[in-house]
């Protein structure tokens, strides 16, 4: 047995210990309910940056005092300007900064001699080492710099974007059905364009923050604020890479307890996203695959544009919650009908065969040349007679237990056409309990899908955005039932059993010892210096054996002709002498630790399990597909530990080649339970071995059920140990 040492490695895994040190609501108070607040920079002009930002801090809700400072002083926008901040009688809590980036440092100081407690930096080129040093010890915490700031829909407008004063200029006497969404983004242009474009598409928002650099506060500050706050149903995020990678997984967690859904869109996918996103933002872009695997654990939707993001909000905010598998199909048009249920089915939305009874029921409002079927076919007469055989269709439907969510199509290119059908469709919304979503063939009318959502509805103009919506809802409603069948509380890391061992390529004998004291499965085995007792400890195991050259210096044992397969008790000898004289042609200079004599295992279904350390997020468990379909179809997918073996029974599935496994076309069943504990294990060992950068189990043969697992052949190496422990 490898000797304990001290575990250092970091985990992402603590999302329900309360380990995680976050900022209190009180820092960020002083952003949103601040006792005043000063526009350093202020314009006379509004229709200039810098006086929009302060006619927009002036019309929003804040109820408080907004100063205006300039060095000239004088009146700005009718109001009397300081010219400094020590001018302001009382001080100020927040001051929000658009001067030139060379005199924010000096702008600073002027805040902190006031009393100010927050400022938001909305200047760009900054010296951020002269900014730390006029900070100081204060306590003062700055949002960006090159932030377009932030808009709290009930109190603060601290930005100058344009998309905020015609926010402003809108109103409702009464709020619409559905939970609130926020936004918070790295880029400011984008995160007000996703504002501008909800706000288009009919989304509720409780507000939309902005962190730009990230030289103090970073965005996932504000996601636990507002999951504090409690007014945020859905939170959407973009963002370019995270400052603090490994807190993100607590965050996730606290919205996941919240049952707040969080939709992300992150780049830097290709290596041209990630030039891009280094250039803007000063921090590296995380590794594609880590994210992936960390929004998976905590249940974030990941999305791919902005269409796909504003759907996913928009279902997530407006529809119960609950699983979305099976979708009706309701068209005036045959053809837009097909076309739905086909982008439906691409989305994993099954659209089934109604029953006999049920189509039955529903042919009572379908004229003959229609279809009761899915997709439903009520013909372009059902709107046209005044909507109630539509109505009644969707009725009927609500209340079967065969679909679970409903998708209308209908033209809503005319103005009026909702609102003519408001008194049938209203109490429909009112007593809904699963999504009724509307799509229009035809390019709508604004005023139909603000109808909709007046009534607790919502309307796309695209299929593809309504099976977006059914995706998002479906993914979060499936997370949270695992979710909530959790422990409480993950148990601690196993203590390590590595002791401080070089860096580099561990022998096999090494590997061995390592997996075995993780109960991982592993032949007989024994290293060996000469041709004797190479053939000693064959006859002890049984034959064939398999024999593999031992060095530090050759990690591809078969490319140096260092391995030899299916060895009797006649070729023992001979195998020992042509390896060892193969590995030194190869490698003349490689240090030769002897032979490892194992027992030759018989063939079976081949995976590869392996552990990889990501330098955001720590280690990641990868799950693959052996043989020639882990290079050719990439068959692999990633999670971080602690994974159960239920965890583990679900990553299975998602390999291109479980059916393989799972028996398919009369083939053995393999034993999934074996390869589950076997999965879980190796996640233990990557919590607690912090010094063990790689693991490759190249190859796993699964037996049939019942038979078990082995990892015929290992590779790990250690590299340093890394900070941060339990």
């Amino acid at each position: 047995m490898i000797a304990p040492r001290t575990c250092l490695v970091p985990r992402i895994d603590e999302e329900r210990t309360g380990n995680h040190k976050g900022l209190s609501t009180d820092v960020l108070s002083s952003f949103f309910t601040p006792a005043s607040i000063a526009v350093v920079g202020a314009a006379d002009d509004p229709s200039k940056l810098r006086g929009k930002l302060l006619k927009l801090a002036k019309d929003s809700a804040y109820p408080g005092a907004v100063h205006a400072v300039h060095p000239r002083g004088g009146t700005i926008q009718g109001q009397a300007a300081y010219t400094s901040l020590s001018q302001i009688p009382g001080g100020v809590e927040l001051v929000l900064i658009a001067t030139p980036g060379a005199t924010v440092p000096g702008v600073v100081r002027e805040a902190v001699a006031a009393g100010a407690k927050a400022a938001v930096i909305l200047s760009s080129g900054v010296d951020m080492a002269e900014l730390t040093d006029a900070i100081g010890d204060s306590g003062l915490r700055y949002m960006g710099p090159n932030t377009e700031g932030y808009f709290d829909l009930a109190g603060i407008a601290s930005t100058f974007a344009a998309v905020v004063e015609e926010a402003l200029s809108q109103s409702r006497a009464a709020p619409r059905p559905g939970r609130k969404v926020s936004i918070v983004s790295q880029s400011g242009g984008l995160g007000f364009c996703l504002f501008g474009r909800g706000l288009s598409e009919n989304l509720d928002f409780q507000s939309v923050i902005t962190t730009g650099n990230e030289g103090d506060l970073e965005s996932l500050d504000f996601v636990d604020h507002l999951l504090d706050e409690g007014g945020s149903g859905v939170i959407v995020m973009f963002i370019e890479g995270l400052k603090n990678p490994a807190r993100f997984a607590s965050v996730a967690a606290k919205a996941a307890d919240k049952s707040v859904p969080i939709v992300v869109m992150k780049v830097g996918r290709s290596e041209a996203g990630q030039r891009a996103a280094v250039s803007h933002t000063a921090h590296l872009t995380g590794a594609d695959t880590a994210y992936d695997a960390v929004f998976d654990r905590y249940g974030v939707i990941r999305v791919f544009d902005m269409e796909e993001m504003l759907a996913a909000a928009a279902a997530l905010a407006r529809f119960p919650q609950g699983r979305v598998a099976r979708a009706a199909v309701v068209s005036t048009s045959g053809g837009a009908g097909a076309w739905a249920a086909d982008l439906l089915g691409a989305a994993g939305i099954d659209v089934p065969v109604l029953s006999s009874d049920l189509q039955a029921s529903l042919q009572e409002f379908i004229p003959e040349f229609g279809s009761p079927a899915n997709p439903v076919d009520v013909t372009a007469q059902a709107v046209e007679a005044g909507g109630r055989p539509l109505v009644k269709v969707l009725e009927r439907l609500q209340h079967s237990d065969e679909i679970d969510a409903i998708v209308v199509n209908m033209g809503l290119h005319k103005p009026g056409r909702v609102k003519a059908l408001a008194d049938l469709l209203g109490p429909l919304y009112a007593g809904a309990t699963k999504p009724i979503l509307f799509h229009s063939h035809i390019l709508p009318h604004p005023e139909n899908m603000a109808a909709l959502a007046e009534l607790g509805g919502q309307g796309f103009a695209s299929f593809r955005g309504c099976a977006s919506a059914l995706w998002a809802l479906n993914k979060h409603a499936a997370f949270l039932a695992d979710w909530k069948a959790r422990a409480p509380v993950l148990p601690p890391a196993a203590a390590p059993v590595c002791d401080d061992i070089a860096p580099g390529v561990l022998n096999e004998l090494q590997t061995s010892s390592l997996l075995s004291a993780y109960a991982i499965p592993v032949p007989s085995n024994a290293l060996v210096c000469d041709r004797a007792a190479a053939l000693t400890q064959a006859r002890a195991m049984g034959f064939p054996v398999v024999l593999k050259i031992q060095s530090p210096d050759i990690a591809h044992k078969t490319e140096a002709g260092g391995v030899a397969l299916n060895v009797g008790e006649g070729d023992v000898e001979a195998a020992f002498d042509r390896i060892m004289a193969s590995a030194k042609a190869y490698a003349p200079d490689a240090r030769i630790e002897g032979v490892l004599v194992q027992k030759m295992m018989p063939k079976g279904h081949e995976i590869v399990i392996g552990i990889t350390r990501d330098p955001d997020f720590g280690p990641l468990v990868m799950l693959g597909s052996g043989g020639i379909y882990l290079e050719v179809l990439k068959d692999v997918v990633f999670a971080p530990p602690p994974i159960s073996t239920e965890a583990a029974k679900t990553l299975i599935g998602r390999l291109k080649t479980a059916p393989i496994l799972e028996g398919v076309r009369g083939e053995a069943t393999g034993d999934l339970d074996a390869l589950a504990a076997l999965i879980s294990r190796v996640a233990d060992l990557a919590r607690a071995e912090g010094n063990i950068d790689q693991l490759d189990l190249n190859p796993v043969f699964v037996y049939p059920a019942g038979e078990g697992v082995v990892a015929v052949d290992a590779l790990a190496v250690a590299g340093q140990p890394v900070g941060g422990g339990h």
